[in-house]
């Protein structure tokens, strides 16, 4: 996967995940993990102290607030500082087990590790070292590793512990990389199904003529690139990315492959389900000092894998506050 596909993929994905309407604010603690039985239930207190950690250049990074989502489909934990710094951790699966990069992933929901500084800034990304976008590096080797120790659907309560070595490109010629090693990282926190529903933003589109009404709407900026998501359901949404810096007025053709805008359709977690392809968005309002951005998008929708099919994505509008 080359590094512009790499991008556009975590930066819609987190954009998905996500929210800072459904945070749960948490203290700094130096409590590791409590004990689980062999079914994975949690055996300690369901009400025990909320923890999300890690140990990075000589410092232990303590979550101020997190977001954990567990559902059908997937696992997806967020732990951000009050500076705007976070970590998003994403699991196509839902067990107790061990976690990596050789574990089975979708193009729609990829197994993922990400560090950022901050909205906006290019996160260090943990990859596959053998044919992901740093594998020509000697210098970055994958240590990836999510081990999840417990899921308690009764106190709806995940707990478990991660490492990873992340990357990131120096400049933007792509010839040299900077890494970043993630250890002794603990999770024990309370999880929802989904991220519930923000308010104040819209995002409409019709789907084959028919109108596409999303559940949550969300955006992000991050890696010089604004991904504004309108989802139904667990996985299936409509997604278009511009450049962070797009000003009112700007129109951006775009194809399945351009690196400056791009238009996508996920109807599942399959290697099937993801679509994208020709189309245009105008943008006719952003301020990015209040994060507020309004448009107009269209595209079609095509196969990325056999079978070819594709979807007409028409009427598109997006009026969004994005993090």
């Amino acid at each position: 996967m080359n590094l512009t596909k790499k991008i556009f993929q975590f930066v819609a994905l987190v954009a998905i995940l996500v929210s800072t309407s459904c945070s749960t604010d948490i203290e700094p603690y130096e409590g590791g993990i409590p004990p689980t039985n062999q079914t994975g239930n949690n055996t300690g207190n369901p009400s025990t102290s909320s923890v999300f950690k890690a140990d990075f250049d000589g410092q232990t990074f303590n979550a101020n607030s997190t977001q954990a989502i567990v559902n059908s489909d997937y696992v997806s934990i967020t732990g951000t500082k009050s500076t705007g710094e976070f970590f998003q951790i994403t699991i196509p699966a839902v067990a107790v087990g061990t976690y990596n990069m050789d574990s089975p992933t979708t193009a729609a929901m990829p197994f993922g590790l990400l560090y950022s500084t901050g909205s906006g800034n290019v996160p260090y990304l943990a990859t596959d070292d053998q044919t992901g976008p740093f594998a020509s590096f000697p210098n970055y080797t994958d240590t990836s590793e999510i081990v999840i120790s417990s899921i308690d659907q009764v106190n709806k309560r995940i707990v478990g512990t991660f490492k990873f070595t992340g990357a990131r490109f120096v400049g933007t010629s792509g010839t040299s990389i900077e890494t970043k090693v993630f250890t002794n990282g603990v999770f024990n926190l309370p999880f929802t199904n989904d991220v519930p529903a923000s308010t104040g933003n819209s995002f409409t589109a019709k789907l084959d003529g028919s109108n596409f009404v999303p559940t949550n709407i969300s955006g992000l900026k991050m890696s010089g690139m604004i991904s504004l998501i309108g989802r139904r359901g667990n996985v299936e949404n409509i997604g278009v990315t511009v450049p962070d810096n797009i000003t009112a007025g700007t129109t951006i053709n775009f194809t399945a492959f351009s690196s400056n805008a791009r238009g996508q359709y996920v109807l599942n977690s399959t290697p099937t389900g993801v679509f994208g392809g020709d189309g245009s968005v105008t943008v006719t309002f952003h301020d990015p000092t209040a994060k507020r951005i309004k448009g107009t998008f269209s595209f079609v929708a095509g196969s990325i894998l056999p079978p070819i099919v594709s979807y007409n994505i028409t009427e598109g509008t997006f009026d969004i506050t994005y993090m």
